[in-house]
């Protein structure tokens, strides 16, 4: 019988094996180890996927979930570590309203404060927080993530950049999504490069189906277009000093 050790080792090969695709968690994790044990804010944490290897180092995380089906699963996961700390509101530039959640039937990973697909339904209330709020008592976040499917230029501006400066931050882009909202990708990127970081566009090809595996086709230093206009991806912004500790893959040949 393998030993802990062992398996440690092998689950990250094991995971890469079966998904070969480009990961931009492990990108900023292999770079911000060093600095740990930090602080993680997952804003939109789903099941902890991306927040799992930093709570396995022993790192404090910040984990929002505002969709009580995946609040549930990302609670028991996670229910052996206090540094995980689960909070089940929807974080959104106003503090507390009462809003729709819209979920889908067709992936759970597509919960949102604005409808987008046609699977999308109201079935939940929730609480809004801003960052600033949620954030009042902490003293440092070493990386911030967010996902929260078209949302991410509003909720990156209540987080408080005066007072606290994280080394990556992580965010989702998608223009179909966001554009109906009044930004898009270069708003997005813009916004972070203002603040001093240096920016990396990950892209992946347009979404085929919700709910199934997606393509990644490759990361690129910003200012840069997009390949495709419809394309969906995740900025990887990181201070200038831990530019060349990144390990950037080629982009996939396909």
């Amino acid at each position: 019988m393998l030993n802990s050790a062992v398996l440690d080792v092998l689950r990250p090969i094991v995971r890469r094996f079966r998904h070969p695709d480009f990961d931009e968690i492990d990108l900023v994790h292999s770079v911000l180890r060093p600095h740990g044990p930090g602080v993680m804010v997952d804003v939109g944490a789903h099941f902890g996927g991306s927040l799992r290897p930093f709570a396995k180092d022993g790192w404090r995380v910040f984990a929002v979930e505002p969709d009580p089906h995946n609040r549930a699963i990302l609670l028991r996961r996670f229910a052996r570590r206090p540094n995980v700390i689960v909070d089940g509101r929807a974080v959104s530039d106003q503090d507390g309203q009462t809003v729709a959640l819209y979920t889908s039937r067709v992936s759970t990973g597509i919960s949102a404060l604005a409808p987008f697909h046609p699977s999308h339904s109201a079935t939940d209330q929730v609480e809004t927080v801003r960052l600033d709020t949620l954030l009042a008592e902490a003293d440092q976040v070493t990386f911030l993530k967010t996902d929260t499917e078209g949302w991410d230029l509003p909720v990156l501006k209540t987080f408080p950049w005066n007072r606290l400066r994280p080394l990556a931050v992580i965010c989702e882009f998608e223009d179909r999504k966001t554009v109906p909202l009044g930004y898009d990708y270069h708003d997005l990127a813009g916004y972070l490069a203002e603040l001093g970081y240096a920016i990396f566009t990950s892209e992946w090809y347009p979404v085929v189906e919700y709910g199934r595996r997606h393509r990644w086709r490759s990361i690129r230093r910003y200012p840069v277009e997009l390949v495709d206009e419809r394309a969906w991806g995740n900025l990887v912004a990181v201070d200038p000093e831990l530019v060349d500790k990144l390990q950037l893959p080629r982009p996939r040949r396909v």
